[in-house]
């Protein structure tokens, strides 16, 4: 994996964990980490997140959230925590698992946002569109747009 997509997925996880604590510094520290990793933005650069491993890295991702999420749901749920807590040595509580079910929402959703435009970005490469705007302004300003309206919502949620 190399420094830019790095500097993409750390950008998305601080801009995640500013989601999550309701912490809007946080939230823009995070967007300009990912944004300085310019060169990810370069369907030309070896680096760029418009080649297929990023589509694998996010999908990774995304499994590993998922399956974290479905847990922590089952162990937020009246009926079923005790089966969870217990599967767990007593490790996800009730409270425990909703507060990690709700703060997973937000990394969820922006890899989710970057896997897809990722995989948008590939698709166009492959259909031969070669120009550089729409890669280095059109996407991750869509991309921006999508992650304030992501936050958004999740703020409106807490």
């Amino acid at each position: 994996m190399g420094i830019q997509r790095i500097k993409v997925y750390s950008g998305i996880t601080l801009t995640s964990l500013g989601v999550s604590l309701l912490n809007l510094p946080l939230f823009v520290l995070g967007l300009l980490v990912m944004m300085t990793g310019r060169k990810a933005f370069n369907p030309m650069e070896k680096d760029s997140i418009y080649r297929p491993e990023t589509q694998r890295d996010t999908a990774l991702i995304l499994f590993i959230l998922a399956l974290v999420e479905g847990i922590t749901g089952f162990g937020a749920g009246p009926q079923t925590s005790t089966i969870i807590n217990k599967l767990t040595f007593g490790l996800l509580t009730r409270g425990v698992s909703l507060e990690l079910h709700l703060i997973l929402i937000a990394p969820l959703s922006f890899f989710f946002i970057l896997h897809s435009l990722s995989g948008l970005g590939n698709l166009l490469l492959r259909k031969g569109i070669k120009n550089e705007v729409v890669y280095n302004l059109v996407l991750p300003l869509f991309m921006l747009a999508l992650f304030s309206v992501a936050f958004y919502l999740d703020t409106l949620y807490f």
